[in-house]
């Protein structure tokens, strides 16, 4: 195979795996452009680009998608090892995107505008959907066969149960209350300090209630593991639209700390993580599992059902909110790709979208 193409081919793989924010695709192309350009980075030698390049990708994804990674440092530097680009691969790419102008730059950027493209389809779907015709099923079902996004149907899934899940605690009007029992008035009393600032309790305010909510941690990290939602009345909600396996279970576990854990997964899983967390003495923890199936029944009550009226226009909305919060589309991409002077390369068959 020409060493040529296998540059190619692994910035395709890596293209692929992305999420639909690429930022590892991203940082490949601002590498790529620094050498080019500024000419004081040497590919073959890693250290001179690693840590700099986080933040000449930070300052891309800023202006086109509103973010930056907040993955872990070696997550992100993950990106230069043998597996993903490394230096003989990227100085392929090097020369490659020096021969054509920046063309292998244009060939990402171009990838992601795609990708954004995409996305906005989706939202666009959602933006045109009435209560009355709305379905869950063919939402996912966008996520889980377009190409390029199938990789962000977790952060589609967590949108889903969020919104859901947020709609019908706020509709219920529940309320979480804290107080003390009288006989605690003493060690209040001796601890007024402490409580003030951990539970906002003090002598002559030993109680309050507020209204009940479901928060979203707003990052899954590179393995999938940890708090996806939480809620102030005491429930931890890890969403997984992959396979559970013994391993990630434990993983969770470790990270989870809550005595009320609620898991929504497929339905193909739910059995066989019930299996699991019973395995790892981790049930009793477990306060129940919801099923893709069983969101899909709760959606179809909330826009069709017998409360209709008062949860459908509250939950799309909700939904709309949440994809366009998560996917910030790339209004200005254009206007960067002019900028860059990207459009007007005369970019040969290799570099140019099929």
């Amino acid at each position: 195979m020409p060493i040529i193409q296998e540059a190619k081919d692994r910035l395709d793989g890596i293209i692929k795996k992305a999420r639909v924010d690429m930022y590892k695709p991203i940082q490949i192309a601002e590498v790529l452009r620094r050498s080019r350009l500024q000419q004081d980075i040497q590919i073959l030698k890693k250290d001179t680009y690693q840590n700099p390049s986080i933040h000449w990708r930070n300052e891309v994804t800023r202006r086109l998608i509103g973010k930056i990674s907040t993955s872990s440092a070696n997550y992100q530097h993950d990106i230069w090892n043998q597996k993903a680009m490394p230096s003989e691969l990227l100085t392929v790419l090097d020369q490659e995107n020096k021969r054509t102008g920046g063309g292998v730059e244009y060939y990402i950027y171009l990838r992601f505008n795609e990708r954004q493209d995409t996305v906005a389809s989706i939202i666009a779907f959602i933006e045109t959907s009435l209560p009355i015709d709305f379905n869950l099923s063919e939402l996912l079902e966008k996520f889980a066969t377009k190409s390029g996004i199938r990789r962000s149907i977790d952060k589609a899934y967590e949108i889903v149960v969020y919104s859901l899940f947020e709609t019908i605690v706020t509709a219920l009007k529940t309320t979480v209350k804290v107080s003390i029992p009288i006989e605690s008035k003493n060690l209040l009393a001796e601890f007024s300090d402490l409580t003030r600032v951990l539970l906002g309790l003090e002598i002559g305010s030993d109680s309050w209630e507020v209204p009940a909510h479901i928060y979203r941690v707003g990052v899954t990290n590179a393995a999938d593991r940890g708090l996806d939602m939480w809620a102030n009345f005491g429930a931890a909600i890890q969403v997984k639209h992959l396979t559970l396996n013994q391993e990630l279970a434990r993983s969770i576990t470790d990270q989870v700390e809550s005595d009320s854990v609620v898991i929504v997964c497929r339905d193909a899983d739910a059995k066989v993580i019930e299996i699991i967390t019973n395995q790892i003495s981790w049930g009793r923890r477990v306060r129940g599992i919801v099923k893709e199936s069983e969101l899909v029944e709760w959606y179809d009550r909330c826009f069709r059902g017998n409360f209709a009226q008062e949860l459908s226009t509250l939950l799309l909305d909700r939904l709309l909110s949440g994809f366009r919060s998560e996917f910030p589309q790339a209004n200005t991409i254009s206007d960067f790709l002019n900028e860059r002077l990207y459009s007007s390369l005369l970019t040969d068959e290799l570099w140019t979208l099929k």
